[in-house]
């Protein structure tokens, strides 16, 4: 690192600036996160798509863009010789006598030294080159200046002294053409989004090893699989399968779409993204599993596991599945807003064993992670720096996105673009699956980079067999007018003879509610399932339909349409969109073992489509037409996907939550630089919600299954129950904490008992803030909670609302 040390030297990096308290100096901590950045790139083999980028962007001028590149996270803290700086925040007493100076911030100043050090560079480039040049500069200069910070508008990037001024008007002046000198914007946008996850990253592991881990080595683990894990992880998959014997029936069948879909993925192992359209109840989850371990055995650069879903149930239901299959030989991490930080397996950790905890959890130091769609889009789309940490972690990785059809199809046409350049720019292998599956790269010009795994002659074969498309058959009440509460009680007194495990979906709360309420004190075992339920309730619910011999009704929302584990033998369904039919339809029957002879699903019309899929492309193309009842039940997704596909491109100007989006603005942005923009562009869930608390009590002796009231403290017990005033009042107690790591792990571990006394309410246009609850620490804690608390512990929204009303006339 000499010849790092003297180049700092001629910034005017010495022994005098520091960098940390109490000694840490400038010139060590500059050296120390470059050092990070190249054990990044060596464990992770990121140096082949660092350069890969640069050269795509301009290869020309690669080893001056690759210079500035790496100068970006050397040089990051160059701003930190602010002698004012030095003075207040360093308390350095070699600047003593700058103590009531003014700014003592670093990053812009250090952003703009930076481009002054190259601008003598650019100047004797040729036009074309040099306004390219000059933006490229630029865009790695504003990640310095927002190192601290989130990315917002590069655009906007502007400072008000006149020395600053000028060093812009160069730049303002130069943007004025980058469209006509830089064609390649997607890869100038991932190759600055990399620059910050790298920078950010290396910045963090430097700052903490000095402050935490002194006289340790530091961070050497980033949770990747070697090559002898690898084969470790295949042999106990095999073995795990041939544990079933020899495949017959249904598993027969399973058996030879998994072997299909991976004849097709060794015949592709050039391409990037992977569809495996497969039905309901064949073994996605298997036969993916599969498909990554042999990705990653085969390649040697692929080091990590991705797996993303759109609902949390989801998420511990594989994470299940993985630990069945590799018991203690993997370890795969949970991360979401509710699952505890992982931590060592003692009763009181050291404050170190704290901010490694924390760590490991903020890098995704696991070499398989199980995460939401949420989650993925932050990461890839966010501008914080806690969105941007773990980036890098996802490239060299296999990624297994399920049930895509579920994001917010506005975005279907920006998100495939972003996943092709994403997928190919940083190697991420995709395999995207459901039953009922969009082939997005329509959208896309070249289609290269995918491939489906099962063909489409071997798909009819699959989709077509008895056990998946005669395993329920279908029913239609009358879809030319709408059904009546009355009507659906009637068809219940006659099935209800016949059927024991029943299950109604409504598209509303509403509607669910009412008809909960009209035949729970007529028929055995109602239950109501929805969005204002608590996870013990639902998991409680669930276990009761494990008892085969055991009426039940279950009155539902959309909530039961994925990653909800039951399986019904009668279902009635409001109808909505060809997907959501399917999904549903996957509740029953679901094991194809049945003793029943007539499986079925009735679909009925009660609630307008239009008020609950606001702008949805899929409205219209619904069952009340022939043709989409044939293309259901014959499961030819492919052709209600295409009107869908169609009609999106058809319109690029469409509004999302009443914003308008246009497909140029969008492409604008990318060349642009506006994170900011993007990232509101690529939101999955823009509504904005309140969050309610109620600290009622919950009797853990009834709701069994449920891994949060596992060895409960007693800290947070009543007796036998969770006492929700208990739990917040620990999580206030949080704020006493001084160490920020030990906040953060304890407050994941609150977070898993807050969820079940917590509930969302959506904020209206006005911003009017609930009638009720106290807005703590961004919760709003109701403390008089009975009349809003029904028996059953969900949250009475009917009332909740009559009362709204009632509060504001």
């Amino acid at each position: 690192m000499m010849e790092k040390t003297t180049f700092l030297s001629s910034f005017g990096v010495d022994g005098r600036f520091l960098a940390h308290t109490p000694k840490e100096t400038l010139e060590e901590h500059s050296i120390l996160t470059f050092k990070y950045y190249e054990k990044i790139l060596k464990e992770k083999n990121l140096e082949n798509l660092i350069d890969n980028l640069i050269s795509k962007i301009d290869s020309e001028n690669f080893v001056l863009i690759k210079e500035m590149f790496e100068n970006a996270i050397l040089l990051h803290d160059l701003g930190k010789k602010n002698k004012c700086f030095q003075a207040k925040v360093m308390e350095n007493e070699e600047f003593e006598e700058y103590k009531n100076c003014g700014d003592s911030s670093h990053s812009n100043s250090g952003a703009l030294e930076y481009i002054d050090h190259y601008k003598k560079k650019l100047e004797s480039f040729e036009e074309e080159e040099f306004y390219r040049l000059v933006y490229v500069l630029y865009s790695f200069s504003y990640i310095i200046h927002k190192h601290h910070g989130k990315l917002d508008d590069l655009e906007n990037y502007c400072s008000k002294t006149k020395k600053e001024q000028d060093i812009h008007d160069w730049f303002n002046n130069a943007k004025e053409y980058i469209d006509e000198c830089l064609d390649n914007s997607f890869e100038l946008y991932i190759l600055n989004k990399i620059l910050f996850s790298l920078l950010i990253s290396s910045d963090y592991y430097a700052t903490t090893e000095y402050m935490s881990f002194k006289n340790k080595k530091g961070f050497d683990d980033f949770g990747l699989l070697s090559d002898e894990k690898k084969k470790e992880l295949k042999k106990l998959f095999e073995n795990y399968i041939k544990a079933f014997g020899e495949p017959k029936d249904i598993n027969l069948l399973r058996d030879k779409m998994s072997k299909e879909a991976l004849s097709n993925l060794e015949k592709n192992k050039d391409k990037y993204i992977y569809y495996l359209e497969a039905p309901t109840g064949s073994g996605k989850t298997l036969t993916s599993i599969n498909l990554a371990l042999n990705l990653l055995e085969s390649e040697k650069e692929l080091n990590k596991l991705f797996y993303i879903f759109p609902f949390n149930t989801l998420v511990e239901q594989t994470k299940n599945v993985f630990d069945d299959i590799f018991k203690s030989e993997l370890d795969i991490e949970v991360i979401n807003s509710i699952t505890p930080i992982k931590e060592d397996d003692k009763q009181e950790l050291k404050e170190s064993e704290y901010e490694s905890s924390y760590v490991n959890r903020l890098f995704y130091h696991s070499p398989a992670i199980t995460t939401t769609h949420v989650n993925f889009f932050n990461i890839l789309f966010g501008t914080s720096k806690e969105d941007n940490f773990p980036l890098w972690q996802f490239a060299n990785s296999v990624i297994i996105l399920d049930e895509i059809q579920s994001y917010n199809n506005h975005l279907w046409w920006y998100m495939i673009e972003f996943f092709e350049k994403y997928a190919k720019l940083l190697n991420m292998k995709i395999i995207i699956m459901s039953a009922t599956l969009p082939k997005l790269d329509y959208f896309l010009e070249k289609k290269d980079s995918f491939v489906s795994l099962i063909n489409e002659e071997k798909r009819d074969y699959f989709f077509n067999h008895t056990y998946f498309k005669n395993r329920v058959s279908l029913e239609y009440m009358n879809l030319e007018n709408k059904t009546t509460f009355d009507e659906l009680y009637e068809k219940l007194e006659i099935k209800v003879k016949n059927y024991k495990h029943i299950l109604f979906e409504f598209i509303s709360k509403k509607s669910a509610r009412e008809f909960y309420d009209l035949i729970k004190d007529d028929f055995e075992n109602v239950y109501e399932l929805s969005g204002d339920d608590n996870k013990a309730y639902r998991q409680y619910v669930i276990n009761e339909t494990k008892d085969k011999t055991k009426p039940i009704i279950i009155v539902a929302t959309q909530v039961i349409e994925a990653g909800v584990d039951i399986d019904m033998d009668l279902g009635f369904k409001d109808i909505s969109t060809i997907d959501s039919e399917e999904q549903f339809m996957g509740r029953i029957n679901r094991s194809c073992k049945k003793n029943y002879k007539n499986p079925k699903v009735y679909f009925f019309d009660m609630d307008e489509t239009k008020n609950i899929y606001k702008g949805d492309n899929r409205l219209g193309y619904d069952i009340k037409n022939q043709k989409y009842q044939e293309i259901l039940k014959n499961k030819e997704f492919g052709k209600y996907y295409i009107n869908v596909l169609e009609d999106i491109k058809r319109s690029k100007n469409r509004f999302i939550d009443g914003l308008m989006t246009d497909y140029n603005n969008f492409k604008s942005d990318i060349l642009k630089l506006n994170f900011k923009s993007l990232s509101k562009t690529m939101v999955l869930i823009s509504n904005e919600t309140f969050t309610l608390y109620f600290p009622f009590k919950i009797d853990i002796e009834i709701y069994k299954d449920v891994k949060e009231f596992e060895d409960i403290e007693d800290i947070f017990l009543d007796g036998n129950l969770l006492d929700g005033q208990k739990v917040w009042d620990e999580f206030l107690k949080l704020n006493e904490i001084d160490n920020f790591a030990k906040r953060k792990v304890l407050k994941s571990k609150i977070n898993s008992l807050m969820q079940f006394f917590t509930f969302n309410i959506f904020k209206h246009y006005d911003g009017q803030r609930p009638f009720i609850g106290e807005d703590i620490h961004g919760y709003y804690f109701v403390e008089n909670y009975e009349e809003f608390i029904t028996d059953e512990n969900k949250f009475d929204r009917k009332k909740y609302n009559e009362m709204k009303g009632s509060c504001f006339l």
